[in-house]
């Protein structure tokens, strides 16, 4: 790990990220426009027929891709018109993660076959800044290759690069807030998750969980400002937001405790199974490592957080693969990290 240049581990996330771009791409007949995922009985699909006429349609309503390009496209909500607004389904609801859309878009300006382009080269360049946050995560805790390695395969990972949604660039920018703050820059790593947050507000989970930790230890000062300002610039759009275009409908993510797995597992196929048993098993390992006493303050709360939140998400996301395993890549990293960790300390005790 030492002796590879960061920027290679730049290189290394990027070309996985393309690759798995290029074979999906290479299994639906090479039509780009396939990763917009337009559903044949999808609202949006007349309005992004007219700037595709070679559209491919996808089974059904299909996936997000086509909200992410709608949103680059126009990403004015306060402007949208009612015509704009049904394509969209929930407005307020795709309204609320600005960050990529904005990125791809560059806030509207580009055309069709342009926006496109920035929604795909968006997630390489994220996959480029995952790998080279792990590796300096790694290099700085000491981690083998084999760390960055494994995390540069998780599965949720690709599932957002070839679905055009905002885990990727969200998981990307968390991972260099957390590695900034584990190197003591807290100026940095509150920037980095402010944007992790106005790509996905969800990932607000790492720096609460953070938050708690040092609350627990009375370090007030970090406490407030991991638990408070990372939270602002999200909270701000979303009540403009609110203010233009109302609450959105939500999409039934989540539920109680275990109500998701409850109801999804009996109904998972035998093609599905292993990664539903590969989504559970993410989950347990979050809380065992919540609970491992060697571990730090800083990795069990985090873990503890995102085991839970796999824990309440919904049959919605427990049934589709896709969903779970982007619902879970941050998930899947923290438990790496203290899998790594604890084995680090077993064969070093002293460290």
């Amino acid at each position: 790990m030492h002796s590879i240049p960061l920027w290679c581990w730049f290189l290394v996330g990027a070309a996985t990220v393309g690759g798995a771009q290029a074979v999906h791409l290479g299994t639906r007949g090479w039509n780009v426009t396939a990763f917009l995922q337009v559903g044949e009985q999808s609202p949006a699909r007349e309005r992004i027929a007219r700037d595709f006429p070679d559209l491919a349609l996808a089974p059904q309503l299909g996936h997000d891709g086509k909200y992410s390009y709608l949103v680059a496209r126009e990403p004015a909500f306060w402007l949208t018109d009612a015509a704009a607004r049904e394509h969209l389904q929930d407005p307020a609801y795709r309204y609320s993660r600005p960050l990529y859309p904005l990125l791809a878009g560059l806030g509207g300006t580009l055309s069709p076959r342009g926006t496109l382009a920035g929604l795909l080269l968006v997630q390489v360049l994220a996959g480029g800044i995952c790998g080279l946050a792990l590796a300096a995560s790694a290099r700085s805790q000491r981690l083998p290759p084999a760390f960055a390695a494994l995390n540069l395969l998780n599965p949720g990972l690709a599932s957002s690069a070839c679905l055009l949604t905002s885990d990727l660039l969200a998981h990307a920018l968390s991972l260099g807030a957390w590695h900034s703050a584990a190197a003591g820059r807290r100026r940095t790593a509150l920037g980095l998750f402010a944007l992790a947050l106005l790509a996905k507000e969800y990932y607000a989970l790492t720096p609460l969980a953070l938050a708690c930790s040092f609350a627990i230890e009375r370090r007030g000062r970090a406490a407030f400002a991991f638990g408070v300002l990372p939270l602002v610039p999200i909270l701000l759009w979303k009540l403009a937001v609110t203010a233009a275009l109302g609450v959105g409908e939500g999409q039934g993510n989540f539920t109680w405790p275990g109500g998701g797995i409850g109801a999804a597992a009996p109904k998972w196929s035998t093609a599905y199974a292993p990664a539903g048993a590969l989504a559970i098993a993410v989950v347990l390992g979050c809380f065992i490592a919540s609970v491992t006493p060697r571990l730090p303050a800083q990795l069990r709360w985090p873990c503890a957080a995102w085991g839970f939140l796999g824990l309440c998400t919904s049959e919605l996301v427990w049934g589709d693969a896709s969903d779970l395993l982007r619902a879970l890549t941050p998930a899947w990293w923290f438990v790496s990290l203290a899998a790594f960790a604890a084995l680090r300390r077993f064969r070093h005790p002293s460290s």
